[in-house]
């Protein structure tokens, strides 16, 4: 067999034979259908259906059922056809439901309309019922704030009053010397002691002048509850009073 070459030299077609070494040098191997580990496939080129086998007397009768099957299914579409036909001529038809779903639609349109405008005034109502209660409430506990400071402020008025009516006896720069000779002529005495008894024993009054030399204390020497008689508080107030009435 003579090759591509001789053939062409022989021939002498050299542009044919240059066409096909470029057109076998252009060819490439074509992917695989399956990966070369599957075994290959068998080619089916036709499927033939084994039925099983039945007796002539049951074909003839399911051959008999599917023919009335199928005339029975014919005459139901032409049933629905004539329904369809009488539909339309008494105006039923695909036009007049159209219109029948228009206005239904509508009409609930409209019914929905009427529901949401319902709870659109009861909504309204029940906002103004309830900022009407908030409303109070704020008013009440605003009443409630302005007593109390009401209150608080009465109080501290009555304070200050009260210490503007006990300044009237503090001492000052004004009534200093005052109140310092009033202080010497009429001495206060807080100190006192008190026995096993429970009797109490105040001291002496200071006098305004000192006479003579001031004994000092040493120990215990001048205790007052050390069994030496001194005069309680009744007995005090008796001699003052004995004192006063016979001055």
């Amino acid at each position: 067999m003579l090759g591509q070459k001789s053939l062409c030299r022989n021939l002498n077609i050299e542009p044919l034979c240059a066409f096909l070494q470029s057109r076998n040098l252009g060819r490439r191997v074509p992917n695989q259908g399956k990966p070369p580990i599957l075994p290959p496939s068998r080619k089916v080129l036709y499927h033939v259906v084994h039925v099983p086998w039945q007796s002539p007397e049951d074909v003839k009768e399911l051959l008999w059922r599917r023919h009335v099957y199928n005339n029975a299914v014919i005459s139901l579409k032409e049933v629905f056809r004539q329904e369809i036909r009488q539909a339309e001529a008494a105006g039923k038809g695909i036009e007049a439901m159209k219109e029948e779903e228009d206005a239904e639609f509508n009409r609930l349109i409209a019914e929905n309309d009427r529901i949401n405008k319902e709870k659109a005034e009861a909504r309204a109502i029940r906002e103004e019922t309830e900022w009407k209660n908030t409303q109070r409430e704020i008013l009440n506990e605003i009443e409630e704030a302005l007593e109390k400071r009401q209150k608080i402020a009465k109080e501290a008025t009555e304070e200050v009053r009260a210490a503007i009516a006990r300044s009237r006896d503090f001492v000052d720069k004004t009534n200093l010397e005052a109140k310092i000779i009033e202080a010497l002529e009429n001495p206060k005495v807080y100190d006192f002691a008190i026995d096993r008894q429970g009797n109490k024993y105040y001291d002496p009054k200071p006098v305004k002048y000192q006479e003579g030399v001031p004994t000092r204390q040493k120990g215990r020497l001048f205790d007052k509850t050390l069994g030496i008689p001194q005069n309680s508080d009744e007995e005090e107030q008796k001699h003052e009073g004995t004192k006063a009435a016979g001055i």
